[in-house]
């Protein structure tokens, strides 16, 4: 339950200019002060939640970082909160939707965008929920954080395993024991001497053990807990330290306080709700959106049945969860590293795509374990309206085939009504900005954020009006448009600068044995032992190489070359035979069909298929607005395409020709 609610800053928005028929905008900066009962069943999937200090009412108490983004009237709004499930401590919720420049606290006008959401009249609502995020980062300030307690008991500190797998691109002697920018778990006193280091080359590659006089525990400046290896970490290998660490955080608080704060906005009509008119709420409807690791954190939270309150009531209405793929994350067991995610090369022994992956109830045949994505919610009565949304990069990274998969991945399993699954052909897992040098091989710049604002649109008028939703779009098994990407179906063509992965190259999750005491969330086996994999499919392609089923939008149904949701590692990079995980690739065409035969590019030149610019850019054009009569992109987005268009076009034909 959200207990207080504190205001630290209020400023209006671009000097309070009106946005519609909703007129001015401020934001809210704050602090949120929870209670949470361990004694409450709805609780009690919460790992160590019992084990954490209460207060003198015997509950257990966290304070969040809040931001609001709200009409100042709050009466004069569509009735809709957009909640931003914050990833690894930022705000990321305009720059998709708003089509915005990046900040952690907007005040430009290129920081707010088009105004778009603030057109649309929504109350835009985040909460920080990962208690290992610092307020501070280099390059990255205004993090948003949780603070929680420790995990206790009467024998003293708990302590127990934890992993930390390091791979660098470039070589390096000492290294943080956490992710990324993130608070890492201390090392117990006394335990040094137990942790062992262990390298391999592939993600499930044999372990060979470096020996423990060649490395030691340090510090970074910044005082975080950090290993030094003398030899240098190598780029391209995978390093593992196990460790024995101590005062694990209650990680789960984070699902109960995303769940008080949106009951919070939506049901309580007192002074201290912000978004209240006259002592009466006025939210009719709560929306989430998540990118990436907080997209996985939705599918976790409905997984565990956080969309029913402490009330009985329904939480979120709708969710838009993107580039999730089919995984959950390490957010609510003990010794718990959130912003950990398993990729390609990297961290796959983590608890990230785990059974189950599917909505509704399957058997794994590796187990016998029978369990459903949206089983609490459907048993609460709680299922939201569910936008699944990903890039071609989910489904060579991410497993994001299996939610629409048997865990074989030998047959089609259909979405529930409640559910819509659109794949984006070609795209990468964040948009690659347009190239404007001599890159050789650009990132895939296929721009998906058009197609969340009209889904937006769409799932408020399927939560609010009934009007259904568009049909979803994706590969299957069925129709052959999904296939194994280490099998002949995946007929990617002959390109030189871009050669078809390796068969292993793939996201492949298995089974992952962390010990008996894991339902509990408490790790025994620590890397855990690797059982049977669980089958991931991927997009088969056409002869461009580009994906065919989906979301085509105009950069791929009118190609200037091959777009891919993958990429090899650079040769600096090491493990060039690997995939880089989040990124992926614009293979241009060539200009002229000589060009092309000279390259032994057997792939229709520019020249060939398009007459002119204009030719390109009327092609574009129109995919756009076929996609606006499908409700896939938006009418105000149609002249932002036709600008890409002239770019890519531009580029592509300007550019040297090796």
């Amino acid at each position: 339950m959200l207990e207080r609610f504190e205001i630290s800053v209020r400023r209006p928005v671009l000097e309070s200019r009106p946005f519609g028929d909703t007129g001015a905008y401020e934001q809210i900066e704050g602090s949120a002060w929870f209670v949470v009962d361990p004694n409450n069943p709805l609780n009690e999937p919460i790992v160590d939640l019992k084990l954490a200090p209460r207060n003198a009412a015997g509950l257990v108490e966290c304070r969040a970082d809040i931001w609001v983004l709200k009409p100042v009237d709050c009466g004069r709004g569509n009735g809709g909160l957009l909640h931003y499930i914050s990833n690894r401590g930022r705000k990321g919720v305009l720059t998709v939707f708003n089509l915005a420049s990046g900040s952690n606290r907007p005040t430009t006008e290129e920081e707010f965008g088009d105004g778009f959401l603030m057109e649309q009249g929504y109350v835009v609502g985040a909460c920080a929920w990962q208690a290992d995020v610092p307020p501070e980062a280099v390059d990255t300030p205004h993090l948003m954080t949780l603070d929680v307690p420790v995990a206790g008991s009467q024998g003293g500190p708990i302590r127990g395993p934890v992993a930390c797998e390091i791979l660098v691109d470039e070589r390096v002697e000492i290294h943080s024991l956490g992710s990324r920018y993130h608070h890492p778990y201390e090392v117990a006193e006394g335990t040094e001497v137990e942790a062992v280091l262990t390298v391999r080359e592939e993600p499930y590659g044999e372990l060979r053990v470096i020996g423990s006089e060649e490395w030691s525990f340090d510090r970074l400046d910044d005082g975080r807990a950090a290993i030094r290896y003398v030899a240098g970490f190598e780029p391209g290998f995978l390093y593992n330290l196990v460790y024995t660490g101590r005062d694990p955080l209650v990680m789960g608080l984070g699902l109960t306080v995303t769940r008080d704060f949106v009951s919070f906005l939506k049901y309580d009509g007192s002074v201290n709700n912000p978004t209240a008119v006259d002592g009466r709420p006025v939210l009719e409807r709560a929306h989430a959106f998540g990118s990436s690791q907080s997209g996985r954190f939705l599918r976790h939270m409905m997984y565990l049945g956080f969309n029913e309150d402490e009330g009985g009531r329904q939480v979120f209405d709708g969710l838009a969860v993107n580039v999730a793929g089919g995984a959950m994350g390490s957010f609510n067991h003990r010794f718990a590293q959130p912003s950990r995610h398993a990729a390609t090369h990297f961290d796959t022994y983590y608890p990230t795509e785990q059974f189950p992956f599917n909505d509704a109830p399957q058997v794994d045949p590796h187990t016998g374990e029978v369990g459903g994505l949206l089983d609490r919610c459907t048993a609460s009565g709680t299922t939201p309206k569910i936008f699944y949304i990903n890039t071609a990069t989910e489904y060579w990274n991410r497993g994001a085939s299996l939610i629409h998969t048997d865990v074989d991945g030998t047959v089609d399993v259909e979405p529930p009504p409640s559910v819509r699954i659109y794949h984006i052909a070609g795209a990468e897992h964040g948009p690659a900005e347009l190239p404007t040098g001599a890159e050789v091989l650009p990132g895939s710049p296929v721009n998906f954020r058009f197609s969340h604002r009209a889904l937006l649109v769409a799932l408020d008028e399927w939560v609010s009006t009934g009007e259904e939703a568009p049909a979803s779009r994706y590969g299957q098994i069925g129709d052959g448009t999904l296939v194994r990407p280490d099998g002949d179906a995946f007929r990617f063509p002959e390109l030189a600068k871009l050669p078809r992965p390796k068969p292993t190259a793939h996201r492949r999750p298995c089974r992952l044995d962390f010990g008996p005491e894991w339902a509990s969330g408490l790790i025994a086996n620590e890397p855990p032992l690797v059982g049977r994999e669980y089958v991931a499919l991927v997009a088969a392609v056409d002869e461009d190489g580009n994906e065919i089923a989906g979301i085509r939008l105009p950069e791929v149904a009118v190609p200037l070359g091959t777009f891919t949701g993958w990429r090899f590692r650079a040769a600096e990079m090491g493990a060039t035979w690997a995939l880089m995980g989040l990124a992926g690739t614009w293979l241009p065409l060539a200009r002229t069909s000589a060009e092309a035969a000279a390259a032994g590019d057997g792939r229709q030149a520019i020249a060939e298929r398009y007459r002119d610019r204009e030719d390109y850019v009327a092609r574009c054009v129109g995919v756009a607005e076929e996609l606006v009569g499908e409700r896939l992109m938006l009418q105000r987005d149609v002249a932002r395409v036709a600008d890409r268009a002239r770019h890519m076009y531009d580029w592509a034909m300007s550019r040297e020709q090796e």
